[in-house]
């Protein structure tokens, strides 16, 4: 026949597999099976880009919760640059003067705005600042007077993302308690106190000394028991806080137990600028 006489095996028209193939089948299935290879390193080169893509893609994600969920790192050079500081009539006025001077240690260009009177006007013009974000209330001589104007407007400056600090005074309890309905309880123990690490991380107390020796002066603690929900102990020692904050709203409240009635203050100090950065 025709095909008999060419010598080219019938079944080879149907691509089928033939012992002996003539050199233009070898070279054809020399072709498809190159094809078949690069075909698999295309596809394999494609699954390993998006692979990675995924997973970069994982990691800006994960990057970018973790950014918003971390709290912020304390930096040290990133100071507070304004401060009220509460001066009137009710403070020890060596104290006040101590706790400003400290306030300003290595941090000089804090600029402090005094706080004379908590009468309804002059308080309210100064919670309404917008540029000073922190109110310290030094230690006292005896009771401040709050009016029911100036705890609400109190209230509102610390809601509105504001930080209130108030220094060494069993009397800034009952002020915190009618104030913010806080059942602040006092305490005292001898120290020293500790840093407690879990409370501190992810705010400035988290790069103060791990231990506070305590003063000659003295020391006005709190139940650690008696804090709200909302707060953390950063200090203590046998269950009692001389250091704690608050979060309430938007703002926190701070409160130190020493009383800064002497200058050898140890490295309270540095308590006093973590409390100030809240």
């Amino acid at each position: 026949s025709t095909m008999a006489s060419t010598g080219s095996p019938p079944l080879a028209l149907y691509g089928a597999v033939v012992t002996k193939p003539d050199g233009a089948g070898r070279r054809l299935r020399i072709v498809a099976v190159a094809c078949v290879v690069a075909l698999a390193v295309v596809c394999g080169v494609l699954l390993a880009v998006h692979t990675t893509d995924q997973e970069a893609g994982s990691q800006s994600l994960a990057g970018a919760y973790y950014a918003v969920a971390k709290p912020p790192a304390f930096n040290f050079n990133r100071f507070i640059k304004h401060a009220w500081f509460y001066n009137g009539h009710a403070v020890n006025p060596e104290s006040e003067l101590l706790v400003e001077k400290l306030a300003k240690k290595h941090h000089y260009k804090l600029e402090i705005h005094h706080l004379r009177t908590l009468k309804d006007n002059e308080f309210r013009a100064a919670l309404f600042s917008e540029e000073v974000h922190c109110m310290v209330f030094a230690p006292l001589e005896h009771f401040p007077g709050f009016s029911e104007l100036a705890r609400t407007d109190l209230r509102g400056y610390v809601s509105a993302g504001n930080n209130v600090v108030f220094v060494g005074s069993y009397e800034y309890l009952s002020v915190m308690n009618d104030v913010f309905g806080f059942g602040l309880m006092s305490a005292y123990a001898d120290g020293p106190y500790y840093r407690n690490d879990r409370t501190v991380r992810g705010t400035p107390f988290q790069w103060s000394m791990s231990r506070l020796e305590q003063p000659d002066g003295s020391v006005y603690g709190v139940k650690v028991d008696s804090i709200p929900m909302d707060g953390n102990c950063m200090f203590d020692t046998m269950r009692v806080c001389v250091a704690f904050y608050v979060k309430y709203n938007l703002g926190t409240i701070v409160y130190l137990a020493f009383d800064y009635d002497q200058p050898n203050v140890g490295h309270w100090d540095q308590i006093l600028h973590a409390a100030m950065m809240m």
